[in-house]
């Protein structure tokens, strides 16, 4: 996810430049997807769904699948259920990511944070790139990310990944969607 956020980079795109034009300096990723925060609005659509599935209200005799999801989309949802559907019987993130799906969410808001913090102003920074070779990459999932993100973004009050770090990054939210204007 944070890897998007080089890409839409200009002065990353600028490195592609072979020509040396400014055409390439001027591209970017600048669009508005109209449909950005419908995607990420059922993103935390499904991962409700995937949180009440994985709950113990499953284990009720009367529990019905197809009730829940129609409550969530009737209450929460931006269109009304569909009666006689039964779109999760069809959705495999259900049993293929489990519990974690809603980590996607959460990944993205850490990677903005990232962004902006580290990276943004200029993410061709060479002391920038070898602190994050440094305090991240060089550990190849051997390191407890909370303690890397907690340095990479000197915010020790991440360190330790409890509950209260989990609430911090959930205030931070998504601060820079990939695909909107004005970003890079």
């Amino acid at each position: 996810m944070l890897m998007e956020h080089f890409l839409n980079s200009t002065m990353v795109l600028s490195l592609f430049d072979i020509e040396g034009t400014t055409a390439v300096r001027q591209i970017g990723n600048h669009h508005a997807d109209p449909c950005n925060s419908i995607d990420t609005y059922t993103q935390i659509l499904l991962s409700t769904i995937d949180q009440i599935y994985h709950s113990p209200v499953v284990q009720s005799q009367d529990f019905d699948s197809t009730a829940e999801l129609a409550n969530l989309h009737n209450t929460r949802g931006l269109i009304p259920y569909v009666p006689g559907t039964s779109f999760q019987t069809q959705f495999g993130h259900l049993f293929g990511y489990g519990a974690t799906y809603y980590s996607y969410l959460f990944d993205r808001a850490i990677a903005s944070r990232v962004w902006q913090n580290v990276f943004s102003e200029n993410p061709l920074d060479r002391e920038t790139g070898e602190k994050y070779k440094r305090e991240v990459l060089r550990f190849g999932g051997g390191k407890d990310p909370w303690k890397m993100v907690s340095t990479l973004l000197s915010a020790p009050e991440l360190e330790d990944g409890d509950a209260e770090a989990m609430r911090e990054v959930g205030r931070w939210k998504i601060e820079d969607e990939v695909g909107l204007p004005g970003r890079h």
